[in-house]
């Protein structure tokens, strides 16, 4: 189902919360999950890396203690990173936090970092990397039921109260049909703390969990007696100890946005990194360009481009913060400005659209408002086309900076080596590795996983070559800063213009259905006229140049883009094996062992590119995973196979 606007806790759940001692009580809780029986110092010492799904967060109680209790054990050598995801149907804001964290002192230096991470509240999926990384809070804002069906996370331990009910009104009590979304969830040997959950024993005991009262508690271990089927996140005869399928060990392919994107995620996981890259350095094909946007996309209904875009938008906003932030100074880690971004509509009727989206969906401010034509005038100081959104954290980065710095923060660890100037012609499965091989058969490198990174190259692959991928030409117009306009927002419509740096203006790109790698006088003119089109009055503070005899500079670089306009995220399909096996749903369709996909990024790698990394990351090592059920589908690259007759797995049902 579409997501739907956050409404935030009302004073009586806050009230509720505090009153309950298993999202109020600090002391309590602390006692509480320090007994063997809870089962967490269990999961921290048996998991190298364990996932907790937490159902009463309120205003993250349980969420604090275990991870004071985390740290504590990390530096005795229990689980060196922990996992914890929690659905909030009615979270909290800022203030709100601060205000129920108070009675919490002896947690303050782990409730301050919670609030300084803390997402504005938009519903879907939220990915913050607290602790250096250590430690990966997924919140989910959104009702209950929805959300628990339509998760990713295989757990080891659970929190839950007995009487949600009485904190969220639409959601189901535990009967069993409600616990059998837990157990789809809860990995061989996973346990539940379920708070005044007396009267939930039976439901749990229906679906394999089992175990013994503790004050105000019940402690449930999950161990089934039968076979457990293949949709499920282990078979009963799964090890409790769960470990990545695959050695550590990745050979990447393709040193652009998504290629250094995912070896930043892995090397922080604790992979080894051979990243094989055509040209002389990073980004030097589609990720090369002086400038590129990142924004959210905004749909009245909620799409799924929409859904996907937010989740991206926000996690690569993070995420390039702790990267090291960016700037326009010399010394900054990532080339660019959080400025903002003035989406026009492309027409009167997209501007309508937009302006009743915004009425209907009531974002935060910080995230998108809208500015009707008198105001977008105001910000501009010059005569625009029409309102638009306004993307107050949005902005421009250059993305070779990008590619620079996450390289620069993999290498940190000493576990990345780059060959550059090495062209992938084939690759060969050679027992438990691939390997990549150039022109003259000689093996570039190998390892048990290669990731396909380099769009439109994926093509020239055996392996590859059926999926339905496409190039477009982008010609990008350069434009010398000096003399331009003073604009304090980067602006998009039917094309997009950068703010200055290094001495030029970005503008652009073109459209084009071929494959001319040099630059042309026609896509320079027809920039140009877009953007005349989203600045009308531009040429009477510009002397806008003259296509024809200007001698313009810019760039040309070749987009790779799916039929859906959405990336290829996940492991690739076995084609012919497919085509002999006629699969009708997604989870049946054959894939090639050890070979991923990142691919058809298109005009929105600067999003893409950290969240289907950390999404593809998540997944080699059986973590929770940073978007719904729904989304991985839409995302999935076998979803071509069989095209319209490929069906999404029911949710759990």
């Amino acid at each position: 189902m579409p997501a739907r606007p956050v409404i935030p806790a009302s004073a009586n759940l806050l009230a509720a919360w505090r009153a309950d001692p298993h999202s109020g009580d600090a002391g309590q809780m602390a006692q509480l999950l320090a007994t063997p029986q809870a089962g967490l110092d269990a999961c921290l010492k048996e998991q190298h890396t364990p996932a907790i799904l937490d159902l009463h967060f309120g205003a993250g109680l349980a969420f604090l203690t275990s991870w004071r209790r985390f740290e504590q054990m990390r530096e005795q050598g229990g689980a060196q990173r922990l996992h914890y995801v929690a659905i909030q149907p009615h979270p909290c804001t800022v203030e709100q936090l601060l205000t129920l964290h108070a009675n919490w002192q002896g947690l303050a230096p782990y409730a301050a970092q919670l609030r300084a991470a803390w997402p504005l509240l938009l519903s879907g999926t939220h990915r913050l990397l607290l602790d250096e990384g250590r430690v990966t809070l997924t919140l989910v804002f959104g009702p209950l039921d929805e959300e628990l069906a339509r998760l990713e996370a295989p757990c080891d331990l659970f929190y839950l109260h007995g009487r949600q009910q009485d904190f969220d009104v639409a959601a189901s009590d535990w009967n069993p049909h409600a616990c059998k979304r837990l157990a789809r969830l809860a990995w061989t040997g996973a346990r539940a703390l379920v708070f005044d959950g007396a009267a939930t024993a039976g439901a749990m005991r229906q679906v394999g969990f089992s175990g013994e009262a503790l004050p105000g508690a019940l402690a449930l271990y999950y161990a089934p007696a039968w076979t457990r089927p293949p949709s499920h996140v282990a078979a009963a005869d799964t090890p409790l100890r769960r470990q990545s399928s695959h050695a550590r060990h990745a050979l990447v392919i393709g040193a652009g946005l998504a290629g250094c994107a995912i070896g930043e995620r892995l090397a922080a996981r604790g992979w080894r990194i051979d990243l094989v890259e055509a040209g002389d350095g990073p980004a030097t094909q589609a990720s090369g360009n002086h400038g590129g946007l990142f924004m959210p996309a905004l749909a009245r209904d909620d799409s799924p481009l929409a859904r996907l875009t937010r989740a991206a938008f926000l996690f690569a906003a993070r995420h390039w913060e702790r990267l090291g932030g960016v700037g326009t100074a010399a010394d900054a880690a990532i080339a660019g400005e959080r400025c903002g971004i003035l989406q026009f509509g492309r027409d009167a009727r997209q501007a309508q659209s937009f302006e009743q989206g915004a009425r209907d969906w009531n974002y935060p401010p910080d995230y998108a408002r809208w500015m009707d034509a008198e105001q977008a005038r105001a910000l501009l100081g010059m005569p625009v086309m029409g309102g638009g959104y306004f993307f107050p954290q949005a902005g421009w980065l250059n993305p070779p900076s990008v590619c620079r710095r996450l390289l620069a923060v993999a290498q940190q660890g000493g576990a990345l080596a780059t060959h550059f100037g090495r062209q992938v012609a084939a690759l060969r499965r050679d027992g438990e590795h691939w390997q990549a091989l150039d022109q003259a058969g000689q093996i570039i490198a190998q390892a048990p996983v290669v990731i396909l990174a380099a769009g439109a190259q994926a093509r020239v692959l055996a392996q590859s070559a059926s999926l339905p991928l496409n190039t477009v030409r982008g010609q990008v117009t350069h434009l010398p800063a000096q003399g331009f306009p003073e604009v304090p927002v980067a602006l998009c419509g039917d094309g997009y213009l950068t703010r200055p740096y290094a001495g030029q203006v970005c503008m652009g790109a073109s459209y084009d259905r071929d494959d001319g790698a040099g630059l042309r006088i026609s896509s320079h003119a027809e920039n140009l006229r877009r953007l005349r089109n989203m600045l009308p009055g531009i040429g009477e503070r510009y002397a806008m140049p003259d296509a024809e005899t200007a001698e313009l500079q810019g760039r040309v670089g070749f987009r790779c883009i799916a039929p859906d306009r959405l990336p290829l995220v996940g492991a690739l399909p076995d084609m012919d094996a497919a085509a002999a096996l006629a699969p009708t749903r997604l989870d049946a369709v054959p894939r090639h062992t050890g070979l991923y996909g990142l691919l058809g990024y298109a005009s929105r790698g600067l999003i893409w590119a950290p969240v289907m990394a950390e999404l593809l990351a998540a997944i080699l090592e059986r973590e929770p995973l940073p978007l719904p059920r729904d989304l991985l589908a839409a995302l999935d690259p076998a979803r071509f196979v069989g095209k319209a007759d490929v069906e999404t797995a029911a949710a759990d049902d």
